[in-house]
């Protein structure tokens, strides 16, 4: 479907379905992402819903980043009204702010300026310091793209070490490469690949969607060891290292498409870290079998919840 076709057709969408009153919590939310009183709030909303142009993400870009911006406090609704902020802050927009060396996060932006006529995208995900260093080298030009974090969880698994594998210091000499011939698996890019999961993917339906599958998948009830759960946000379960007799029960399911393991780890969002674990898996008969498998590791330790001690 050509993009402003599709665009037209998701805004008919929005205009034919009459739009609720703003909840309280929703009153509370802007309050909380921008410092606005109920009556300021209410005057934004209405502005926002009636300005045609006023959305700044597909329903595909918005799913991508939905999960991070959640947990940040935003709603799609108060996200875009902060996209706009940022587009309309000439001081943030400029070539070289908040640029790091080392950034290798993907981004969205809108075409606009020099990037009007690429084979008709309108919208791509890109690496923002190969657009600015480009941009960098044209003809002065008031063109700015509003850029957009894409956050997934970071999977950097090493060729010559178990690094990193849950529950253990996989920087330790005795978990390095001995000899030439040995490997540490999975790789970096194995597929297919089994994943382990202890959270909402656990149900079929949430995985289904996740990845974009026509049919829910079937999963294996599956454990681990060498990990333990936490909460962060209270109400995000979080796996971390735990002693080698920590054990933790879930699911576990083969992923057959590196698409559908860019999808996890978007889901994600880089609050986690893909790891390495053995998983267990348990059938029905009550066979068990061992695999080399994946699974998301909390990264944020200073964000977990307090263990309240028992009384």
């Amino acid at each position: 479907m050509d993009p402003m076709q599709q665009y037209l057709e998701e805004f008919a969408t929005q205009i034919a379905r009459p739009e609720e009153e703003p909840a309280n919590q929703d009153l509370s939310r802007w309050h909380s992402c921008f410092g606005y009183s109920p009556s300021e709030a209410l005057v934004v909303i209405g502005r926002l819903r009636a300005d045609i142009n006023g959305r700044m993400l597909s329903d595909d870009q918005w799913n991508l980043i939905r999960a991070g911006r959640e947990a940040e406090g935003y709603d799609r609704e108060t996200y875009e009204h902060q996209l706009q902020l940022w587009s309309t802050d000439s001081h943030s927009h400029h070539l070289g702010t908040s640029v790091e060396l080392n950034d290798t996060s993907s981004y969205i932006f809108t075409l606009g300026g020099p990037f009007t006529d690429i084979e008709g995208l309108r919208r791509t995900t890109v690496r923002k310091r190969v657009v600015e260093d480009w941009l960098g080298t044209q003809s002065p030009s008031n063109y700015r793209p509003t850029f957009i974090r894409l956050s997934r969880a970071p999977k950097n698994l090493s060729e010559n070490s178990s690094y990193p594998t849950l529950g253990i210091d996989s920087t330790l000499p005795q978990h390095r490469m001995q000899g030439v011939n040995q490997s540490f698996a999975p790789a970096q890019k194995e597929i297919p690949v089994w994943y382990f999961f202890y959270g909402t993917l656990m149900d079929p339906q949430t995985l289904q969607k996740c990845i974009s599958i026509p049919h829910p998948p079937i999963l294996t009830p599956a454990s681990i060891e060498g990990g333990t759960l936490r909460t962060w946000g209270r109400k995000y379960k979080a796996l971390v290292d735990g002693p080698a007799t920590a054990h933790v029960d879930g699911y576990a399911y083969r992923v057959l498409l590196s698409e559908h393991e860019e999808y996890l780890r978007f889901r994600e969002t880089e609050a986690y870290e893909v790891v390495r674990c053995r998983i267990t898996l348990h059938s029905e008969e009550g066979v068990q079998e061992e695999v080399l498998g994946l699974t998301f590791r909390f990264a944020r330790h200073d964000e977990l919840d307090v263990v309240q001690p028992r009384s």
